[in-house]
């Protein structure tokens, strides 16, 4: 084994591994000192046998050149073993050496591991800390997606309030009418019930001057024939008039009734007129909104004259050809999304033409990628399978981008396996192609929506 390939036998087994190199180079060099000594003995002994048999020249001249073989083999023998002691001293230093290696592998070796410990103590640390992230960002999301339905209903709700508003200010309006002619009405019966008030007094005042000539009548029993037939029509005359106070009578509780009912009326009236008021004080302050809207949309110019240049669609619009649309983000019911484009001045979305369709299609998808459908202002409500746009236009034949999948029927298909009322509401996937991507569905399910209106 030469020096160089022991070398790199003890590089490639490690720091803490020896091979036992330097043993075996030992054994070689006592074998080499060993034959040394048996050429020296065998020397001896030719030196011996040549003093004894000197007669015998052949036989000595073959050893002595067996002798000098030997001699020269062991003249090569020593320079080996000089060769071998220099290698055995570098393999000694090699090995010292690799000792100081082993150690400082050791010493880097003791770091390591003190460093993989906190190492590993601070990964330990980090997937609890990853635990308690994943933990709290499960209830951001829960708590975000319960915002997003709350902000929904509030939305709604706005929606629904704005309605009932101008439902309440047509109501203020004619209950005011109401109140007036019933306040109208509430003179004529006071005028009345004082008038029936007069005519009770002089009909008591009445009854009892002929209950007073009755009785002088009646005492007057040698009156004649004539006097005791004027009493006996005094006596019908004072029932026919006790008749009519009885009735007069009744029609003063009737009235008073009445004028009961109409003062809890008026009560109910006030009552609702201060409510209608407050509403109306909400209704301005939402006009008040709508100014500051109109100065955002419609800003003014010129100070002096206060004259405004409205432009053509709102930031949040989008214009094409004579019309402005809204695609929204948020997501709402086909009816709240129509009512949500109301508000704005608008409706949902009409589609005309080929370049409209394409226009929308487009644009839905560069708003967008994740909520692929969109409401659009067409339904079937009124009679299944006659669609209608919200205008009350039909949709024409001519002019349809119902979907179609091969194998799997075509759009509308009025599917009622997730809702029993079926489908009754269109609208447009954008994952499919743009003239093939209307679809039906359930009114009641929330998607986006598209709202347009006139510049």
């Amino acid at each position: 084994m030469t020096p160089t390939k022991q070398e790199r036998e003890i590089a490639s087994d490690g720091a803490n591994t020896k091979k036992p190199v330097t043993g075996h180079q030992l054994g070689t060099i006592a074998g080499l000192s060993t034959l040394c000594l048996v050429l020296l003995v065998t020397s001896i002994a030719l030196t011996i046998l040549y003093n004894q048999e000197s007669d015998n020249k052949p036989e000595w001249n073959n050893l002595l050149f067996d002798y000098q073989n030997i001699s020269d083999y062991y003249l090569t023998a020593a320079n080996a073993n000089i060769e071998l002691r220099r290698d055995n001293q570098k393999l000694k230093e090699h090995n010292a050496w690799l000792d100081e290696q082993a150690r400082l592998l050791n010493r880097s070796l003791t770091k390591l591991t003190s460093m993989n410990q906190a190492l590993s103590l601070e990964s330990t640390q980090l997937q609890e800390e990853i635990a308690n992230l994943t933990s709290i960002n499960s209830e951001l999301t829960q708590d975000h997606n319960q915002l997003v339905q709350h902000s929904t209903e509030q939305e709604e709700k706005k929606l629904n309030m704005s309605q009932s508003i101008a439902y309440l200010i047509t109501s203020h309006t004619r209950l005011e009418e109401e109140r007036q002619s019933l306040s109208a009405t509430n003179v004529i019966l006071s005028d009345e019930l004082f008038q029936v008030k007069e005519k009770n007094r002089e009909l008591k005042e009445l009854s009892d001057s002929f209950r007073g000539e009755i009785q002088h009548l009646s005492e007057r029993t040698e009156a004649d024939a004539l006097l005791r037939d004027d009493c006996e029509k005094a006596s019908q005359n004072n029932m026919q008039l006790q008749e009519a106070v009885a009735e007069l009578q009744q029609q003063k509780r009737d009235v008073s009734a009445l004028l009961e009912q109409e003062g809890q009326h008026a009560a109910e009236l006030e009552k609702s007129r201060r409510e209608e008021m407050d509403l109306m004080l909400a209704d301005m302050h939402s006009v008040k909104e709508a100014y500051r809207s109109l100065d955002l949309y419609c800003p003014v110019v010129n100070q002096r004259t206060n004259e405004r240049i409205c432009k053509k669609c709102h930031d949040s619009w989008t214009l094409f050809q004579t019309k402005c649309y809204y695609f929204s983000s948020r997501m709402l019911t086909w009816r709240s999304s129509r009512a949500w484009c109301k508000t704005q001045g608008g409706d949902l979305a009409i589609i005309d033409n080929k370049q409209e369709q394409n226009f929308i299609f487009a644009t839905s998808q560069a708003v967008d990628q994740t909520n692929t459908r969109l409401w659009i202002g067409m339904t079937d409500a009124e009679k299944e399978g006659e669609w209608q746009w919200v205008d009350g236009s039909p949709v024409t034949s001519d002019l349809q981008f119902w979907l179609s999948r091969p194998g799997h029927g075509t759009e509308p298909d009025d599917w009622k396996s997730d809702n029993p009322l079926g489908e009754d509401c269109g609208h447009i996937d954008t994952r499919e192609r743009a003239l093939a991507s209307w679809m039906d569905g359930s009114c009641n399910t929330p998607y986006r929506w598209i709202c347009e209106k006139n510049v």
